[in-house]
């Protein structure tokens, strides 16, 4: 259905707030979500806020979330309600800020921390059909995000599985029950920073060549290995960089904490990712799966100044339980084995993905 488009400043139909507690507010038994710029919610013990809204991260990897209920945020994340629920559904507002999303990291501004500022949000075009046609639009987009949430079930089962055959094979590494030999993770491989030396990060003059750029983003969402890249170096940006072979382990210690991916290609990162190459004692996916039990805990622990962080120190202290390396490699054939079901899901939710994305351009445009 095609409709003429009527645009207007987001301003002035939404309520924007911010949370006020810092990242570290945050209690693991606590009842109601604690909204922060990671892409999954915390818990605290109270809460401060009692609405529907949308959240949206105003640093590091921007997200977009939709709520209802009680809950509390972080001093860096937008809360954005619908003045009236009769012009703006909610819904709708979620969805149109979830594509707008990329727009913001277009936008953001700052040096070795991207923000963005309240009158980008504000300052949106938003394309504002009757509330019953927003409401059909949001229930259409709805029913397609659920298609596409039922694969990523598939995947999430499958890590599921992977993750019981590591406490099979290895036992609970966090109290290393079946009593393995204790390394620090600085002796089991190299550990180093990626590189990006120039300022500001995004010159123009570094961008748009040949060579792949990795950020957070593509690490935290990458489902264990890394297969595709939005962004690329230039020959003046792989200069100022390094590139790190395929096979690397990349773990972020900015905005989205600890979470990993293997590289399947080679590609540039920069200095809020840490790249990991095992040695003759351990294996990338032995490694990549016992971060994986201490992602929550480094990420609701680690420092926060601007955002949520750990330095390379940190990781190069952490005790590691170092299995039989027979065993390391045995547990690595059945991570290769289980991937080339979940690389089938991967691609699958990739493709509706795209089509997702292609619905939503449409919808929120007004063309659906």
């Amino acid at each position: 259905m095609s409709h003429q488009i009527h645009t207007d400043n987001l301003g002035n139909y939404v309520r924007v707030r911010t949370g006020k507690l810092d990242a570290n507010a945050n209690d693991p038994n606590g009842e109601y979500p604690f909204f922060t710029c990671a892409v999954e919610p915390l818990k605290i013990t109270a809460y401060s806020y009692d609405c529907e809204c949308v959240l949206v991260a105003g640093n590091g990897d921007l997200n977009v979330k939709y709520f209802n209920g009680k809950f509390d945020a972080y001093q860096r994340t937008y809360i954005i309600e619908s003045t009236d629920k009769s012009i703006l559904d909610v819904r709708y507002l979620f969805h149109f800020l979830s594509e707008y999303v990329n727009k913001l990291r277009e936008m953001c501004i700052g040096g070795v921390i991207k923000y963005i500022k309240l009158n980008f949000l504000t300052d949106a075009q938003i394309y504002l059909p009757p509330i019953d046609e927003q409401r059909r639009i949001a229930g259409i987009l709805d029913k397609a995000d659920a298609i596409r949430y039922k694969r990523q079930e598939s995947i999430r089962l499958t890590n599921v599985f992977l993750r019981s055959v590591f406490l099979d094979m290895f036992g609970d590494p966090v109290k290393n029950s079946k009593k393995w030999e204790m390394k620090k993770f600085a002796d089991v491989g190299t550990l180093d920073r990626g590189v990006s030396k120039n300022r500001p990060r995004n010159a123009p003059e570094l961008l748009g060549g040949p060579y792949p750029l990795i950020q957070t983003g593509d690490v935290a969402n990458s489902n264990g290995y890394i297969r595709s890249y939005k962004s690329t170096y230039s020959e003046v940006g792989l200069r100022q960089s390094k590139m790190w072979p395929s096979g690397t382990l990349c773990i972020t210690i900015a905005a989205n904490i600890a979470k990993t991916g293997i590289l399947t290609f080679d590609a540039c990162f920069p200095d809020s990712v840490v790249g990991f190459a095992p040695n003759e004692l351990t294996t990338t996916e032995y490694v990549q799966s016992w971060l994986g039990f201490l992602q929550k805990s480094l990420e609701e622990n680690a420092p926060e100044s601007a955002q949520k962080n750990i330095n390379l120190d940190i990781l190069r202290k952490l005790n590691i339980p170092v299995p039989d390396i027979e065993l390391q490699h045995e547990f690595t054939k059945r991570v290769k084995a289980t991937q080339d079901i979940k690389s089938k899901f991967v691609t699958a939710s990739v493709q509706e993905t795209q089509l997702f994305e292609s619905l939503s351009q449409r919808a929120l445009n007004g063309d659906l």
